[in-house]
């Protein structure tokens, strides 16, 4: 476990987002005044082990910390209400005090932080954002609590009375991979059933070297953009093995990121290279 000081005039602002309840306003001045916080690095998933998080959480608190933020997503919580939840276990609770739904504002709302447990976030394309969150939470909690086997292609929906969406992985490219924010492990794409889709797979082919490695490699060996017959030339001569998908998704954490969607490496690649 790392602990690094941070001393930011602005500090104060980072406080100002999260779930409810949330950092009340006079806290968030305090911060503000003192610009100062404690940056604590705790290996593993938040699921792991969540009461020895917990109990890193009062030490803080009993030294006279204010508020505590998670790097991972920016979420921001008083502490009453983070200690509950984390100690609770409980995959709702968890998953409320260590994400943020964010709206990039073209009509997509998504979540943020999901890859502290080693998982991919999700997005949704709607105009209704009471919809929006019922997707997201229920999609998020589905696969932290239950550890379901989900791929590219497969469907889900929040309750019966739902029209399924398809899911797609897709890189995450609202956050630099410098940033803590940045989810490794990708975010589903839940699409409407107008919306040109993949079907599923099982068992999936697996690339290796991972095909985002491949292309970096060649882009930089190239000094210059690949071509599109470029990617798909590449894609057709890599080697692959034939995983069952829950290998696969095994293999996945155990490296500790996504590689690109093969029938979507095209479109996925220029997402990825414009942050390398």
């Amino acid at each position: 476990m790392g602990v690094e000081l941070i001393e930011d005039e602005a500090l104060g602002d980072g406080f100002a987002q999260g779930r409810s309840p949330s950092v009340d306003d006079d806290v968030v001045n305090r911060i503000s005044e003192l610009g100062r916080a404690a940056l604590l690095e705790i290996p593993g998933r938040l699921d792991e082990d969540p009461n020895q998080t917990a109990a890193i959480g009062r030490v803080l608190r009993d030294a006279g910390g204010l508020a505590i933020r998670m790097e991972g997503s920016g979420a921001a919580s008083p502490w009453d209400a983070w200690l509950d939840d984390i100690e609770s276990g409980g995959p709702f609770e968890l998953y409320n005090r260590a994400t943020l739904l964010v709206s990039d504002g073209d009509g997509a709302v998504f979540t943020c932080g999901m890859q502290q447990f080693d998982l991919p976030d999700a997005e949704i394309t709607t105009t209704d954002p009471d919809e929006a969150v019922r997707w997201l939470d229920e999609l998020c909690c589905f696969q932290l609590g239950e550890s379901p086997v989900l791929g590219t292609g497969h469907t889900f929906r929040p309750d019966a009375g739902s029209v399924p969406r398809k899911l797609e992985r897709w890189p995450d490219h609202r956050h630099h991979p410098d940033d803590g924010r940045h989810n490794p492990f990708g975010v589903w794409r839940l699409l409407r059933s107008d919306d040109e889709s993949l079907e599923a797979m099982d068992p999936v082919p697996v690339i290796t070297p991972s095909l985002v490695a491949q292309l970096l490699a060649a882009e930089r060996e190239k000094g210059a953009p690949l071509t599109q017959s470029e990617v798909a030339k590449l894609v057709d001569r890599s080697p692959a093995i034939a995983m069952d998908l829950a290998d696969a998704l095994t293999l996945e954490r155990s490296r500790g990121y996504a590689d690109l969607e093969p029938r979507r490496a095209w479109a996925q690649w220029q997402l990825v290279r414009e942050m390398y």
